[in-house]
């Protein structure tokens, strides 16, 4: 039986800037030093399981708040501040409920540029830097499973 696919990441890449960055400052200035530990935590979440994104809900608020040593309602305050300043992406945020950003992205694609496949959602990308042969990007709608389809099961 073959080996299933990875989609996650190891370890991630942290940019020597991170604590530097405008946007990491104005997180720490509202919520306090302990919000770099949170963002550290949920990166590593969008990067273990799916790699490019996260699904927000309040499992991931509770298994962070649990890992880093605080309440929830830290994370929940930490993640909001992030949405505002651009640290992830509210658009993306908003219609899909997951925590992503270009930057992410584009450290995923390349950190899995010796993968053999690399799968990526198309309603949730935005990065452009997908034109690598390893590279699927699944579209929006699929239509083998819509409603119009024309096969059916027979005995």
């Amino acid at each position: 039986m073959a080996r299933p696919t990875k989609k996650g990441l190891d370890y991630f890449p942290l940019d020597v800037n991170f604590l530097s960055d405008i946007k990491v400052r104005r997180i720490v200035k509202a919520c306090g030093s302990e919000s770099v530990h949170i963002l550290i935590a949920l990166l590593a979440y969008i990067y273990r399981d799916d790699g490019y994104h996260v699904r927000w809900n309040d499992d991931i608020a509770f298994l962070v708040a649990d890992e880093v040593g605080t309440k929830e309602g830290s994370v929940v305050e930490v993640t909001n501040k992030a949405l505002q300043v651009d640290f992830f992406d509210k658009d993306m945020f908003d219609n899909y409920n997951i925590l992503t950003s270009k930057g992410i992205q584009d450290r995923y694609v390349l950190a899995t540029k010796e993968r053999k496949e690399v799968v990526l959602e198309e309603k949730y990308l935005l990065t452009k830097e997908v034109n690598r042969s390893n590279i699927i990007v699944m579209p929006r709608h699929n239509s083998v499973n819509g409603l119009s389809n024309s096969q059916r099961k027979e005995k």
